[in-house]
């Protein structure tokens, strides 16, 4: 069979072009020299996956044919030149905002505006100190240095937070909502989260209009036995992110980010999350973007911009992920190896979107841009993934769904250089009335209505 494929090798146009698809051996040619090249690669059961022309994880003759198909379909095979991505802090404007008025709509709860906050507390920090003041009967607070922990049964609590520590901290013990209302906080704490809600009832996060707020966790956490805190901002209750100021959140030793209930991002916000030890974002319940300026830096290893167990809703606004981390190793419970892939974006259940800007780019080996186990409907709004990282140990996949994919509308693009554009392992559906349609040999796929 290599005697034949060298002699029909002869007759085979040569392409010229930049990094393509087909261009096994890197000489910046497709030609038969790349088929030469998969062939030996699987001779010698190498795991060398720049053979791996059709990016479905697999070295075998299918690549083969997939470099001859190349070069017979008389068409050169261009370089493939993604989309720029890059972090976006420009202003965005948004549709007006509907807040719900019916008490018994279901998201009713979601908006602070829909309490009325009758108790005001005020938190100021001033280096190693701090202060609270508008203490009620039933609210107990404890300082040590700038170390603000509150315990509180009263209803309705607006706590405004101001001030700067670099060792402080901020924990709630509550058995109610309440809104914090960051008015210029700027809270590291050096041994665990900035802020840590240990109430399983709504957090509304208010940002001041025209306020810079930072949060940093430290690189090792003091933990309490019996308690989470998983990131710089922890809460058990969910977090109900509202206002027109800055929130910016650096995380060395967990995520910036994590709920054990749902967070919803509201228009008007402006986030900045940078996290080398973990997520941007993670929650159980949900995670709801229906708007907001989001930019998120992540280079931990096996970490995810946006990552839920549940499900993600895309709705508005406009977030930009770049994701540098790889493959995390470690071992499950029992001792046995496991491996962790970083993504951009990571549901267990499924991903919807039907509104806003979503840009993510990956650079690490082995990444997804888009990783969910359940459907992802694409109804509306413009999503752009691009991968550079190489296949280290597993293929890196642009958009990976376990079960279906379907769209029918918005703006579709997902590039993968080294990898597989899209990977659905259920149906892909692309529905009538798009005007661009590309599937240009695995690495880019796009669709725009």
């Amino acid at each position: 069979m290599r005697n034949f494929l060298l002699l029909v090798g002869a007759m085979m146009a040569v392409f010229t072009a930049g990094a393509v698809t087909g261009d096994v051996n890197g000489d910046a040619e497709v030609n038969i020299a790349d088929v030469n090249a998969v062939i030996e690669i699987i001779m010698n059961n190498s795991h060398d996956m720049a053979a791996d022309v059709n990016g479905d994880g697999e070295i075998n003759i299918a690549d083969v044919n997939t470099i001859i198909d190349i070069i017979l379909s008389d068409e050169p095979v261009g370089e493939i030149i993604p989309k720029e991505i890059a972090l976006d802090y420009s202003e965005l404007a948004e549709p007006a905002e509907t807040i719900p008025e019916d008490e018994e709509a279901l998201d009713y709860g979601d908006y602070v505006e829909n309490t009325t906050w009758s108790t005001t507390m005020y938190i100021n920090f001033d280096g190693d100190t701090a202060t609270v003041t508008g203490e009620t009967t039933s609210t107990f607070v404890t300082v040590e240095g700038a170390h603000v922990t509150i315990t509180s049964a009263t209803r309705r609590v607006r706590y405004i937070v101001s001030g700067s520590t670099s060792n402080g901290s901020l924990k709630f013990y509550s058995e109610r909502k309440f809104q914090l209302l960051l008015n210029g906080a700027d809270i590291t704490n050096p041994h665990g989260a900035a802020i840590n809600n240990q109430c399983g009832k709504p957090l509304y996060v208010v940002l001041k209009e025209g306020t810079v707020n930072t949060l940093r966790d430290g690189e090792v956490y003091d933990m309490i036995e019996g308690e989470d805190q998983k990131a710089a901002l922890f809460s058990e209750g969910q977090i109900l992110i509202s206002g027109k100021g800055q929130l910016n959140i650096y995380s060395t030793g967990k995520s910036c980010i994590n709920c054990d209930d749902y967070v919803m991002v509201r228009p008007g916000t402006k986030l900045y999350l940078n996290s080398t030890s973990g997520h941007g974002i993670k929650a159980k319940d949900y995670i709801y973007i229906k708007g907001g300026v989001i930019n998120m830096e992540i280079a931990a290893d096996g970490a995810k911009g946006l990552n839920c167990d549940s499900l993600i809703y895309i709705a508005g606004g406009r977030t930009t992920i770049i994701n540098s981390g790889t493959t995390e190793f470690g071992t499950d419970s029992l001792g046995n190896e496991e491996t962790t892939g970083a993504a951009g974006m990571k549901a267990d259940y499924n991903i919807t979107m039907t509104g806003g800007t979503l840009n993510i780019k990956c650079t690490g080996d082995d990444a997804k841009g888009v990783n969910v186990t359940e459907p992802f409907l694409f109804t509306g709004g413009e999503l752009n993934v691009v991968l550079t990282g190489r296949n280290a140990t597993m293929d890196p996949k642009g958009v990976k769904c376990d079960t279906d994919c379907t769209i029918r509308g918005g703006s579709f693009y997902s590039c993968a250089l080294n990898g597989r554009a899209m990977d659905v392992n259920g149906t892909l559906t692309v529905e009538p009335g798009y005007t661009t349609f590309n599937d240009s040999n695995y690495h880019l796929f796009e669709v725009a209505y």
